[in-house]
């Protein structure tokens, strides 16, 4: 009988430590350095290699973009010509992204780049590079952002 007395005593300590709830939330924790999370602006560069006559063609673009878990991703910034203005959900582990851009066309290919699909990428905690997970022999896509806040 005791015995149960003693457990009784401890059971409001239990439910309280196990009942609380430790909310964590990534996008504004300052150590998170594993996943790319908050403001970056850079730059979208894509090279593209014509064989006759053999010549590359870069094209440049400043971007903004903002990755958060609770609202997605959004590129803004020079979206006027080269690429478009995007947004929607994503997803990431420590070597690859996947965007999935509401804004990109499904009846017509755009004629400006999206930042859609999978790709590549590394991340020291302050740059971040993104490299287009489908490579081809004559177009190269890149992503060269620097965090912001």
């Amino acid at each position: 009988m005791k015995s149960k007395f003693i457990y009784l005593l401890f059971l409001p300590l239990i439910l309280t430590i196990g009942c609380s709830k430790n909310y964590y939330n990534p996008d504004t924790d300052p150590n998170n350095k594993g996943y790319p999370l908050g403001n970056f602006t850079g730059n979208f560069v894509s090279i593209h290699k014509r064989y006759k006559p053999t010549k590359y063609d870069t094209t440049t673009a400043a971007l903004n973009l903002t990755l958060s878990t609770n609202t997605g991703f959004n590129v803004t910034g020079d979206t006027a010509t080269i690429h478009a203005g995007s947004y929607g959900s994503f997803s990431e582990d420590f070597v690859n992204m996947a965007f999935y851009d509401i804004t990109y066309p499904i009846i017509y290919k755009s004629k400006k780049a999206h930042l859609s699909g999978f790709y590549t990428y590394i991340y020291d905690g302050v740059n971040l590079k993104i490299a287009s997970g489908v490579q081809s022999d004559t177009l190269t896509i890149f992503y060269y952002f620097k965090k912001t806040n």
